[in-house]
């Protein structure tokens, strides 16, 4: 994650006192001056890098504020819904994948229209024409490069696998728009993809960073690696009905438990807190008393740091998905782990 984003971190190295005083502050509603809506130039169209992350949480806390009649600096939650939604200008020139693609993109109109239930602020017909070009371009490139894949999306020339930038990524937030999808298009190209994608697997149960990757069985992260299809699998079962994909997911959860303390640290996108999602999201699919305790071991390893474990520096090393706040939020998430979802992937 090194191109700057619309969250990028300010801050020259880790300090508690930094996270603590914004966590500490969203009471008085100063957590809200992390949010600059105005030094948004309407270039980007993610949620995690984008404009569009922003701009939904804007929308949801503005909505929330006036409905409990608290005054505060925001513009209308209408205004910023709309600013959102004019980020469809993008489309075209945007990738499919989650991280700066139409995937985050979509993850923010989802994430708009699940905190503000019952208005449709974001309609209908706009979610799915970013659906519609999602699988428009999947169906395009699988048929350029003569994939048994009904649908295949790249990213930088290459086609990647994993939750971040690749194909895993893009199926899960499918898999959670599906209510705006129909359901021939499911059977005939969301689901031969992911069963393909399945087949993709190591041996070991891991599964590659890309189509043709030479690098090996290495990556054990979030974003390359078996612990970005713990929770595809997860949905996959409960849409799908089918066992298979439960045994995926728990066979992604061996891998984990054997080879997850990555030595490029603790965070969330390709660290050590990002890996213990996977056992949390296991323990709520499976009730196993073995998974709380395996995240409940990650999350331990990520609350002190130790000589040798964290190899590659964090570009944003306060932030949510690189830096300190990822694991402060894992921390959090751990008091009511029945219910926490990973941020800014499941909805």
């Amino acid at each position: 994650m090194s191109p700057k984003g619309s969250f990028e971190n300010q801050y020259d190295k880790y300090s508690a006192d930094v996270a603590s005083n914004i966590l500490n502050k969203s009471g008085d509603g100063a957590a809200l001056d992390y949010i600059d809506i105005e030094k948004l130039k309407g270039r980007k169209i993610s949620f995690l890098c984008g404009d569009a992350g922003p701009l939904a949480i804007a929308t949801v806390i503005s909505y929330k504020l006036d409905t409990e009649h608290i005054e505060h600096k925001l513009p209308d939650y209408k205004t910023l819904a709309l600013r959102l939604t004019s980020l469809i200008s993008l489309l075209n020139e945007s990738p499919d994948e989650l991280l700066y693609g139409k995937s985050g993109y979509l993850y923010a109109l989802l994430f708009v229209n699940k905190h503000i239930s019952g208005k449709e602020i974001i309609p209908v017909n706009h979610i799915t024409k970013v659906i519609d070009s999602i699988l428009n371009t999947g169906k395009q490139f699988a048929i350029a490069m003569k994939s048994e894949s009904p649908l295949l999306w790249n990213w930088h020339e290459k086609v990647y696998f994993g939750a971040a930038h690749g194909m895993a990524g893009i199926l899960y937030m499918l898999l959670q728009a599906r209510s705006y999808i129909n359901i021939k298009d499911i059977r005939k190209y969301i689901k031969p993809t992911l069963d393909w994608l399945m087949n993709q697997r190591f041996q070991s149960g891991n599964f590659p960073s890309s189509m043709g990757s030479n690098s090996g069985d290495k990556l054990v992260q979030w974003c390359h690696g078996a612990p970005g299809f713990v929770p595809l699998c997860i949905l996959a079962h409960q849409v799908f009905d089918e066992e298979k994909y439960m045994k995926i997911a728990q066979q992604c959860g061996e891998v984990i438990w054997q080879r997850g303390l990555c030595t490029k640290g603790y965070s969330i996108c390709h660290g050590v807190s990002g890996n213990a999602y996977a056992f949390i999201q296991l323990y709520q699919a499976t009730k196993k008393p073995e998974y709380l305790y395996r995240a409940c071991c990650f999350m331990e390893w990520c609350a002190v740091a130790r000589l040798g474990t964290e190899l590659h520096h964090p570009d944003r090393p306060a932030s949510l998905f690189e830096g300190l706040i990822g694991r402060l939020y894992l921390s959090e998430e751990m008091t009511h782990v029945s219910d926490a979802n990973f941020p800014a992937f499941t909805l």
